[in-house]
């Protein structure tokens, strides 16, 4: 037999024989393109060794794989660093607070602003519609007064008052 083929490939094939029998075991070999007899052979090894699978051996733990090494620097801050297994990390606390304040500082502008952006367009918005309802108000007004002076009307019914139409009046004082 060859060892041209990896474990897992001989694993497969000799798992798919035993669980399907040996009347298959032609068609399992013509399927992976190898011999009945390595097939055969395969799943008799299988068999053979599938109990070593199951077996409690305890692996081999960290404790086993580790090793002492010693290390040799000129540089104590590095050999510290290794020591603890992490490198000290100085931070610049006066640039970490001036940008932090910075930082706070902007985003409070900005939402001022806004604030006051939304504040002055609510008032711009406000005048604006008040404006226009005054407009319309004055126009409702002379639309109004425009139909009282050209049209007919009773003023005062007990002294006699009447309303004719601007137009005809201004005629008539015209005539006389």
């Amino acid at each position: 037999m060859s060892d041209k083929f990896s474990s897992e490939f001989k694993a497969k094939i000799a798992l798919e024989a035993v669980s399907q029998g040996k009347s298959v075991i032609k068609e399992i070999a013509e399927k992976y393109d190898v011999s009945e007899d390595q097939v055969i052979a395969w799943a008799a090894q299988l068999q053979d060794e599938a109990s070593q699978i199951f077996t409690t051996e305890p692996a081999a733990s960290d404790e086993d794989l580790t090793e002492d090494v010693e290390i040799s620097t000129d540089d104590e801050e590095f050999a510290v660093a290794v020591g603890h297994g992490v490198m000290s990390d100085t931070l610049n606390y006066s640039k970490l607070i001036f940008w932090s304040t910075l930082g706070t500082a902007l985003v409070v502008i900005f939402v001022v602003g806004l604030i006051y952006f939304s504040q002055y367009s609510l008032f711009e918005t406000q005048k604006e519609v008040s404006a226009q309802s005054t407009f319309s108000e004055v126009k409702e007004l002379k639309a109004e007064q425009d139909q009282e002076l050209n049209s007919f009307g009773v003023v005062d019914l007990e002294e006699g008052i009447y309303r004719i139409p601007i137009d005809s009046a201004i005629s008539r004082i015209a005539v006389d």
